[in-house]
């Protein structure tokens, strides 16, 4: 369709710096204008007009209308049956970019520049030139996939590249009930379905995913923790191309030592000066810890085929204290007997405290100091409470019994398993699965920021330890990302986090962040910074929306003020991967996540 056959609405009348204003013709009285491929929405906010100028077509975003003469539409009774004469109208315009013709197909440059010359015909703008600003470049066309409908007209189809959505990581923003995990699991299927070799791994804190992706092969669904009844039961057997009817589950619990030396740290937070080094002491030693029948804890030695053994305790007794310091020396030397298995998560606290309670006497011997007991006695408590706390137990393995190997690789042996089960193993080695949901509904909200964020930081260790050619490419779906990218402790930390290393390095090493959440406002500010692609659904929230106001690169006050307002399943997407800031409606996800509205009307009246 040439410009020369639309029919123009308007012309341009004045620039004054980059708005331009538009005189509606007389003839346009409505809201839409017609053309040969039907009709467009011309003068409403945030609709898009062409602006002729010569050799492109100069694309601008409606956002205000107005009789020029206010007084004067009084005085002729406008709003009313008895119109004499209409008034004339202008609409507000700023320029967003601009389409031209090159060779047989047109394209479309986001950049706000160029202006139209004073008296420049302004028309409507048919499905096709909507597709080519609301395209994808044409490098991408191929890899491209579907998200929607553009929401005035319902006839231009929203896409956006694959490579441009993921590679710096993807925000979806929305209050409860309106459509993110529709839109979620809609593009991780859109995802699974044009790209036969893709990862997915999903958080799945309310367990709601595994129902949108029935009828698909190589999906696994664990759910982390026991099952409540008694152990563990064994996994399905899935076959590669068995089909995912949502009735294979898998359950799993994270064994304690796969947090790593790091994780475990960062997961018991000790004090600095007096805890951490008594922690650290233990975790160095762990490996030289045997666990007895009766539940006691010793470390030995063996002297000429004789074994020495000496208990240790965390109640800062007196019996045995004279040979203590001896021992300690050993084994921070490290030539005590090694276990051949992991010792229980409980026996932390006996060297914690074994460590950080000991004190040197004037007779050369050793004893076991109250004061000094007394400054680690609180990281103690934290060891003994998490391993007497149900809620935790059910979701870490803190029983030991595996076996250990040679104590130079024992973290990051246990690492790289955990690893390879939850996250996918390295690029080029076998993997029985393409999608993995990881249902954490078992797992307590106040022990969610210290797992999930132990698990990341355990993913990000190995994936910068594998180097960029070494990492699969794999999409992290983080739900409610809220509860966990962020710090329960402490409003500002200096130390960072491993979710903010991953959103600020892992699309170097293969790994994309789509986070999704209700509260912006809590989320790690990093976290939203480091995002390239923003999917807003409706929110409400005046804090969360400023969040979003600070993160954003592009994105004007009109689109922000269009949030709170925005229908169930409609959204805004802006970002790299969209030439302009698109208002779109959200295809339905086939078949859906298991996140629909109670039914209270229906339920109460049976």
């Amino acid at each position: 369709m040439t410009l020369e056959t639309i029919s123009s609405i308007g012309y341009v009348v004045a620039l004054e710096g980059s708005k331009i204003r538009v005189n509606l013709l007389d003839g346009h009285k409505g809201q839409l204008a017609s053309h040969r491929h039907g009709v467009s929405s011309v003068s409403q906010p945030g609709d898009l007009i062409g602006l002729d100028a010569g050799r492109s077509l100069i694309i601008a975003r409606v956002t205000d209308m107005a009789f020029t003469d206010p007084d004067k539409a009084h005085s002729l009774n406008v709003g009313t049956m008895n119109v004499s004469d209409i008034p004339l109208r202008q609409l507000i315009a700023y320029s967003i970019g601009y389409v031209y013709q090159d060779d047989d197909s047109r394209k479309f440059v986001s950049e706000n520049w160029k202006l139209p010359t004073l008296g420049a015909k302004a028309i409507p703008l048919s499905s096709d030139y909507l597709e080519t600003i609301y395209g994808v470049n044409e490098d991408e066309k191929e890899q491209a996939i579907e998200l929607g409908r553009d929401s005035r007209t319902k006839t231009t189809k929203i896409k956006a590249g694959v490579n441009s959505l993921l590679s710096r990581h993807l925000a979806v923003l929305g209050s409860t009930g309106y459509g993110k995990s529709n839109f979620n699991a809609l593009l991780a299927q859109r995802i699974r379905n044009k790209f036969n070799k893709s990862r997915l791994v999903i958080f799945d804190i309310n367990g709601e995913y595994a129902q949108a992706f029935e009828g698909y092969k190589k999906v696994k669904h664990t759910i982390l923790g026991n099952s409540g009844a008694g152990n563990v039961p064994p996994p399905p057997n899935m076959a590669v191309e068995e089909v995912f009817s949502g009735s294979q589950i898998y359950r799993h619990r994270i064994p304690y030592q796969a947090f790593g030396y790091a994780g475990l740290i960062k997961l018991l937070r000790p004090s600095d000066k007096t805890q951490l080094p008594a922690l650290r002491n233990a975790l160095k030693s762990l490996h030289m810890v045997h666990k007895k029948e009766n539940n006691t804890v010793w470390i030995k030695q063996t002297i000429n085929e004789k074994v020495i053994p000496f208990e240790l305790v965390d109640d800062c007794r007196t019996e045995g204290q004279q040979h203590l310091n001896a021992w300690l020396t050993l084994l921070r030397n490290n030539q005590l007997d090694s276990s051949k298995i992991w010792p229980p998560f409980s026996s932390l606290a006996k060297l914690v405290a074994e460590f950080g309670c000991v004190g040197v006497v004037a007779s050369g011997g050793s004893k076991r100091d109250a004061f000094s007991y007394g400054n680690v006695i609180p990281l103690v408590k934290i060891i003994q409470q998490l391993a007497d706390d149900n809620r935790f137990t059910n979701i870490v393995n803190l029983n030991g019994g595996q076996p250990l190997s040679n104590q130079k690789e024992m973290w990051e042996t246990e690492i790289e398993k955990e690893v390879d089960y939850l996250f996918g193993k390295k690029s080029g080695e076998e993997q029985d699965w393409d999608v993995h949901i990881i249902n954490l509904k078992d797992l307590a909200d106040d022990h969610a920021p210290m797992i999930l964020g132990s698990l990341l930081e355990m993913y990000a260790d190995v994936l910068f330890k594998r180097g960029q050619d070494n990492n699969y490419p794999t999409m992290l779906l983080l739900e409610e990302a809220h509860h966990y990218l962020r710090d329960p402790f402490s409003e500002e930390g200096t130390q960072l986090k491993a979710y903010e290393r991953l959103a600020k390095e892992g699309r170097k090493f293969n790994c994309s962040l789509l986070v999704s959440t209700q509260r912006p406002s809590e989320l790690s500010a990093t976290v939203l910074a480091m995002c390239s692609n923003w999917i807003s659904l409706r929110l409400t929230n005046e804090r969360d929306i400023t969040s979003l106001r600070h993160a954003i690169e592009n994105g004007n006050d009109h689109i922000l003020n269009e949030i709170s307002g925005l229908p169930r399943g409609d959204a805004i997407a802006f970002g790299s991967a969209f030439n302009v800031p698109i208002r779109f409606t959200i295809d339905k996800a086939e078949p859906s996540p298991k996140s629909s509205d109670a039914q209270f009307a229906k339920e109460w009246m049976e």
